[in-house]
Parts: structure tokens; sequence; C-alpha cells
């Protein structure tokens, strides 16, 4: 019955996409009708089996956005566009798993492990590529990449050092959460401050080099000696022995295919919001179902695209899906419910009495305002939900783009230490440790001087006028 009902949660879901994306151009009002109620559904479906952080959060958001209509007296309007309002997202995150079966089934894992067992003898080498690998395919297959990194480095000795190994994968994948338009906190920062993607974007990504390049020279002068001093007795145990595969020799051309359609796949999705004005969120939506059909024709392997949406996609890939779904319908129902109630109006008062007219406090309050809360486990993107949905750029004389920058380092830097960020809690399952050590402890530092650094650099594009 379980397994039933998960393949009709994956099925509805994936319709709701489909129908989603086509209505964009057939505006279809009976569509529009269906969308809702397979929307519904979804929602009722994943509310039932949502797990861990994201049920508490999901409740919560549910809960006090339903009485805030109710007493509010909200008309039935109000309803759809509150449930509504971050469906973009639903449909995003549905449809972006499919661009990881090329990634999975290119052959592309084995010639990474092969690197990681002929190159990668010492911490640095073991942080800097780890941390690129999940930079890089963050962009592509968003929270997978915790356990696809995992178990690509457990190719290294290197992997059984628990603290080494996880501050190389999340500050990896954080990098990406800066610029990446396939992930949901820039979908998310540019729809509520109405950022142009293509334009936030070289700010993003340097963002995102920045924020690599602190982490990686922290590791080297700030934390190598202790790390090495801690884990100096930790040597691979018979488990990771066993689990340590004989790897293939590295298979050069695969290395740079692999670093061609990841280019390709970002450039696509620039060129095609630039030329054609459509929202990054709907070309990346557009691209992530006919990409992999090209890249999979191009390297003769399309019988595995047909194979891997009918089997894992479907079975494994979707049903993984329902905390993000209620997550998202739940901040868009929350930041509708606040907006319509005029609660919202309470949050731009409160800031202006704090920091006035001054655009540096203002930064400065924003971000570290929202990893306080991070840190004692309110998910960033109830703070980014709030505050990009009531802060308006234009009243403290600052861009959109400036103010989508600000939303991007409060999430990348909240999901750094959050105990209820995805990624934090995949990362201590995977090596055995609490949140709170993989999250505030492990990365408590890092993220106080990525902040602070980028809060510079933010103040001085500014002042130059570049933003």
């Amino acid at each position: 019955m379980a397994v039933l009902s998960t393949r009709i949660r994956s099925v509805i879901t994936f319709c709701l996409a489909v129908v989603y994306l086509s209505n964009l151009y057939i505006k279809s009002d009976l569509i529009r009708d269906l969308n809702l109620i397979l929307l519904v559904i979804v929602i009722s479906l994943s509310m039932t089996v949502v797990t861990g952080s994201a049920k508490l959060i999901g409740y919560v958001s549910f809960a006090i956005s339903i009485i805030l209509l109710l007493c509010y007296h909200a008309p039935l309007s109000i309803w759809e566009q509150a449930l509504q309002g971050n469906l973009y997202l639903v449909v995003m995150f549905t449809l972006v798993p499919l661009l990881g079966i090329p990634l999975q089934y290119g052959g592309y894992f084995e010639s990474l492990q092969g690197v990681f067992r002929r190159y990668v003898h010492t911490n640095s080498r073991f942080y800097l590529l780890v941390s690129l690998i999940s930079a890089f395919i963050g962009v592509l297959v968003n929270m997978a990449v915790v356990p696809l990194v995992h178990q690509i480095s457990l190719a290294s000795d290197k992997s059984s050092n628990k603290q080494l190994l996880s501050v190389a994968i999340c500050r990896g994948f954080t990098t990406s959460m800066f610029w990446a338009p396939t992930t949901a906190t820039i979908a998310l920062v540019t729809q509520l401050t109405g950022a142009n993607w293509p334009t936030f974007f070289p700010f993003g990504i340097l963002f995102g080099m920045i924020a690599g390049s602190i982490g990686y020279t922290m590791m080297m002068m700030l934390e190598g000696r202790r790390v090495e001093h801690s884990f100096a007795t930790v040597v691979a145990t018979a488990d990771t022995a066993e689990k340590l595969k004989p790897i293939a020799e590295i298979n050069l051309r695969k290395v740079i295919e692999l670093s061609f359609f990841g280019i390709a796949l970002i450039s696509l999705i620039a060129i095609v919001s630039l030329i054609t004005g459509i929202s990054t969120i709907i070309v990346v939506s557009i691209v992530s179902l006919v990409f992999p059909v090209i890249w999979l024709a191009l390297i003769g392997r399309l019988p595995v695209l047909l194979r891997e949406f009918k089997g894992d996609y479907f079975t494994e890939r979707l049903p993984k899906l329902k905390n993000e779904i209620v997550l998202f319908v739940g901040a868009g129902l929350f930041a509708t419910s606040i907006s319509y109630s005029h609660l919202g109006n309470y949050v731009p008062h409160f800031l202006n009495l704090i920091v006035g007219s001054n655009t540096l406090s203002l930064t400065v309050v924003i971000i570290f305002g929202s990893l306080i809360l991070a840190v004692l486990g309110v998910h960033p993107i109830i703070t980014v939900t709030i505050l990009g949905g009531t802060v308006k750029a234009a009243a403290y004389g600052v861009t959109p783009t400036y103010m989508a920058l600000i939303l991007a380092i409060s999430w990348a830097m909240g999901i750094s230490i959050s105990p209820s960020a995805a990624n934090v809690i995949a990362i201590s399952g995977l090596t055995e440790q609490s949140p709170i050590q993989v999250g505030f402890r492990w990365n408590g530092l890092y993220v106080l001087i990525v902040s602070t650094v980028l809060i510079i650099f933010l103040t001085l594009f500014r002042t130059v006028g570049l933003i």
C-alpha cells in the first residue's frame, strides 16, 4: 500500500510540473484549476510522509498561515494565490533531478574516483577536490550532491577524517548557493526581489569563488594543524576498506566531457533567459526536461534515460521531494498570509528603527540576524521569505540585485550552520556526527569570516556604483 501511495504521489507530482509548464503557453483557466487540484493532492500526500526538521518547519508554516488567513477573512482567490505562490519552485525541483541521470549513468563517477585514487594523498588536495566536485555537482543535482560526493570520496583514505570530509562537502556545496539558477536559493531570492539573474550572476559567482577561497585558506592556515592533530590516529577502518571498490583508470575524455556539458548547461540557461526574457526558473525547468535527452543522445546512452526515468526517477528521486514540496509550499503560503494580514509591514518598520536609512547597517543586520536565527534552528527559507517579501530594495536606495545578494549570502551561510538545514542533516547522518557539530562547531568561524568579507565587497561594489 505504501509503495502504491508513493508511486501515485510521484506520478501526480510529475504531471503537475508538466501541466504547469504547458499552461504557461496555453493559458487555460481550466488547466490552471487542474493545476490547483493536482497541487492540493501532492501537498496532502506529502504532508503525511514528510520527515525531520522539514516536518516541524512545514507544519508550523501551514498552521500559522491558515490561522492568519482565516482570522483576516481571506477570500478564495487569496488562498489560491497563497498555495501556488511557490509552485514554480516545486516544478523546478521536480524536474531538476532529471539532470542527475546523465551525470550518474554517463560513466563519470569512475573517472572522478580514479582522480582521487591517483592524486589525492594530502588533506589539502582532498579538501580542494571534494569542495570543487561538490560545487560543480551541486549545480546539477542539488541536495543529492551529499551522498554522491560522499560515495566518490570513499576512494580516498582521507574520507575517514570526518571533519575534513564534512567541511569540504558542506562548504563546496554552499558556494553554488550564491549563483546557480538550479538551486532554490537563487530561484527564490530573484523572484522575491525582482532581480535579473544574468545581471546577478557575475556577482554571485564571484562571491562563490571568494567563499571557496576563504574555506580553502582557512583549512590550510587555521584548521590544518588542528585537524591533522585531532585525527592523526585515525586510519581507514575495515568497514571503509570494504567500501573502496576497485576503481578504473582515469578517463580524461570523460572528465573533459563532464566539464563541457556542465558549462553548456549553465550557458544555455543564461542565453535563453537573456534572449527570451523568460524567468530563469522556468528556463531551468524546461532545460531539465530537454538537456538530459540531448546529453545522453550525444554520448550514445539514450536508452538509459528511459530506463531510469521509469525506474529510479519515479521510485527514488521524486518520492524524496516530499520535504522540499512541504517546505516551499509552506513558505509561499506563509509569505502570502503575512502580506495579506499586513503583519509584514512591521518588519520594515522594525528595520527602520534599528538601521534608519543606512545601507551598511541594513546589510549587517539582515545577514547576521539571519545567521543567528539559523543557529537557533530557524531555516533560512523562513527568514529569506519574510525579508524578501516585505523589505523593498527601493525603500533603502539599493538595487534589486543588491538585495538579492544580501538574501543569497544569508541563505548560503545560514544553511552552513543551521541544524535544520537539509545538507547539514544529510552530512551529519553520513559522518555519524551531530548536526550542531557539523554545522555551527565546524563551520561557525568560516561563516563569520565569509559573511564579513562579502559585506565588505558588497559595500565596495555599491560605493563604486557597480550594483
